[in-house]
């Protein structure tokens, strides 16, 4: 690896000190390191920085430092090009971030030698349609790694949610909202509403319900290869789209519809244990006698 760019967790004070260190030994190996403009990192000791294009465009692999937040920031820049990244992890739930800093320096070698594993984690992409035209398309599709999230914004209000696949409807439901999540969001949001842990290499998209007002309040998880559409119903409340946990400035209107698919490119993870998932769910999330 000949470029390598490193994103970190610009409000944690350790992470940046730890993306440094990362910036430190990979320039002492002779290794060029692209950082983004205006980003901590570069501001904080004065390094040399680049804008988003070209850094996007020059980048062999990308480095992400911090937790699964700052990898699913750091990853929307690969999105397109499939560049490797991988994740150093400063936060506590690392899934995403499979890298512990006593592991740093020897993963480090490792891709610089090209000597690392590639696993590949579907994307899911999203368009807003009101009365079947696309909503805000100069940011559409809206694109995600972990799971897109539709929201009421008022505490005593619900919203009707309307699950329609292949032309069909399925499901209708009130509820807080509803979570649309890939294998590997499986144990993000998704997880805490009640939604099924799904191995991130596999292929399938989980719809699970926020706070449903009803018995039935089970996921679905559905073949990427459907047609799927969530109607929304809301004429007394706002109702929001995040994606990856970022909120989108689009406001979903009553009868709006998102539609929901796989999308053409993956990410690529670097990797170095194949296992990395089961030992992490393991060690984070069953809890030890």
């Amino acid at each position: 690896m000949d470029n390598i760019g490193i994103i970190s967790n610009n409000d944690n004070a350790k992470a940046l000190d730890i993306a440094k260190d990362i910036y430190d030994y990979l320039v002492s190996k002779n290794v060029n390191v692209l950082l983004l403009k205006n980003d901590a990192l570069a501001e904080k000791h004065l390094l040399f920085s680049v804008e988003k294009d070209e850094f996007e465009k020059k980048i062999d692999c990308l480095i992400s430092v911090g937790g699964d937040g700052t990898f699913l920031r750091a990853a929307r820049h690969v999105f397109e090009t499939g560049k490797p990244v991988m994740g150093v992890n400063v936060g506590n739930l690392g899934f995403l971030a499979e890298i512990n800093i006593s592991d740093m320096y020897d993963s480090l070698e490792k891709i610089i030698n090209n000597n690392f594993e590639i696993e590949q984690r579907m994307l899911i992409s999203g368009n807003l349609l009101r009365s079947r035209k696309v909503v805000d398309s100069e940011n559409s599709p809206y694109l995600a790694l972990n799971d897109f999230v539709i929201t009421k914004a008022l505490l005593e209000k619900i919203i009707r949610i309307n699950i329609i696949i292949n032309g069909i409807p399925i499901l209708s439901y009130g509820a807080d909202g509803v979570i649309i999540s890939t294998p590997t969001g499986s144990t993000a949001y998704s997880l805490s509403a009640g939604g099924p842990v799904v191995e991130p290499k596999n292929e399938s998209i989980i719809i699970t319900p926020i706070c449903p007002h009803t018995l039935f309040s089970r996921s679905l998880v559905l073949s990427p290869d459907n047609q799927i559409e969530i109607q929304i119903n809301s004429k007394t409340t706002e109702v929001s789209l995040n994606t990856d946990g970022r909120k989108s400035d689009v406001k979903i209107m009553d009868q709006d519809i998102f539609k929901v698919e796989k999308y053409r490119h993956k990410v690529n993870l670097i990797t170095f244990n194949k296992n990395i998932f089961f030992k992490i769910f393991k060690e984070k999330l069953v809890k030890k006698d």
